[in-house]
């Protein structure tokens, strides 16, 4: 049997050695170890479970060394509300011998909770955006579309219907169909890798990866509101003094390329294809840049940034398969829209209009 290839029972024989499938075991455990990067490639297990959870790029490698390929089947069903649900199937073959190796199912429905529900926050009447925030008492109260968030900066009373009448905290996604093509992909990446782990015998090294698992005491977001008072806490000034000057030794290319940095850093996807930052948290983030004029201030915004990816990755884990209850999620848009690549530069492009 060549390295390359996967042990496949030729129809004269109907048995593998104890050696064949031992050097099986320890190629999976060799590109593991070897090409596979962890949080890429797989990633931590649920709990209960101490075999590592493949990734769809992991499920790729292990095809790609065995020489397999995948054929899909899927089902659409229509449910109500605009809900649909995907089964997808998937089917493994030995390239060379055209053999079938094995079989893999996976669902996924636009009812799992993370597709299905979105975090309301307040919109402004004016502009639509979710910027409202509480108007201190000592100038006037009232209610404020928070400019430096994006807002339009519009102003309105106490007991406004047009603000307080709005329902906010968990609701229906209103927009169900922007989802359909993550759904889609979710099933069939599902099904892949449940295929893949069975047709190489790695279910004793790998476990079937799902979507992320977040706690049930998982802290919430912040709302605009709790940003805003936090920034006001104290007695504080919510506007602290800035540096009127770039320190000595930073360049306009200095700025420019910490403004890049923080723009990759929005744009990152979760090993599903997903993203860890929300529109809303693209749009505040936004906002942070088009207020800053120091290499400092920057420099501070980019660390923040880098350091709330680095928990959200390692927040990041599956979730068991099979019939178990979807995991609440918080979802990874505030709108329910998923974010597009491009969002995330133009984010970067605009600061940079601003700035420079």
């Amino acid at each position: 049997m060549s390295d390359t290839a996967l042990a496949v029972v030729q129809p004269q024989s109907f048995e593998l050695s104890v050696n064949e499938v031992k050097n099986q075991v320890e190629k999976i455990k060799t590109l593991m170890t070897d090409l596979m990067r962890e949080g890429e490639h797989y990633g931590g297990s649920f709990p209960g479970d101490t075999k590592k959870s493949l990734h769809k790029p992991g499920a790729d490698k292990l095809c790609f060394m065995f020489r397999l390929r995948p054929d899909f089947e899927q089902e659409i069903k229509e449910l109500p509300g605009g809900h649909i649900e995907v089964l997808s199937k998937c089917k493994i073959y030995h390239i060379e011998s055209g053999t079938k190796i094995a079989e893999g199912v996976g669902m996924a429905s636009t009812m799992e909770s993370k597709y299905r529900w979105r975090n309301a926050a307040k919109k402004c009447p004016e502009c639509g955006k979710e910027t409202i925030i509480k108007g201190k008492a000592e100038y006037g109260g009232g209610w404020l579309c928070y400019g430096k968030k994006g807002g339009c900066g519009a102003k309105f009373a106490d007991g406004d219907q047009a603000i307080e009448g709005q329902v906010v905290g968990k609701v229906e996604n209103a927009d169900i169909a922007d989802v359909y093509n993550t759904v889609l992909k979710i099933s069939k990446k599902r099904a892949y890798v449940d295929a893949t782990i069975t047709a190489t015998a790695a279910s004793d090294v790998f476990s079937q990866d799902a979507d992320e698992l977040k706690g049930d005491k998982e802290k919430e977001e912040p709302t605009p509101e709790d940003l805003a008072k936090e920034a006001a806490g104290n007695g504080k000034k919510e506007n602290p003094p800035q540096q009127k000057a770039p320190p000595p030794n930073h360049t306009v290319e200095d700025n420019r390329a910490l403004v890049e940095s923080t723009g990759k850093i929005l744009k990152s996807l979760d090993p599903d294809g997903l993203p860890y930052f929300t529109d809303a948290e693209i749009a505040q983030e936004r906002a942070v840049s088009d207020g800053s004029r120091t290499w400092q201030n920057f420099k501070n915004q980019n660390e923040r940034l880098a350091n709330i990816l680095e928990k959200r990755k390692a927040a990041y884990g599956p979730v068991p398969f099979g019939d178990d209850e979807p995991p609440m999620w918080k979802e990874n848009t505030t709108d329910g829209k998923p974010l597009l690549e491009s969002v995330a530069e133009q984010v970067v492009k605009e600061a940079e209009t601003v700035i420079f």
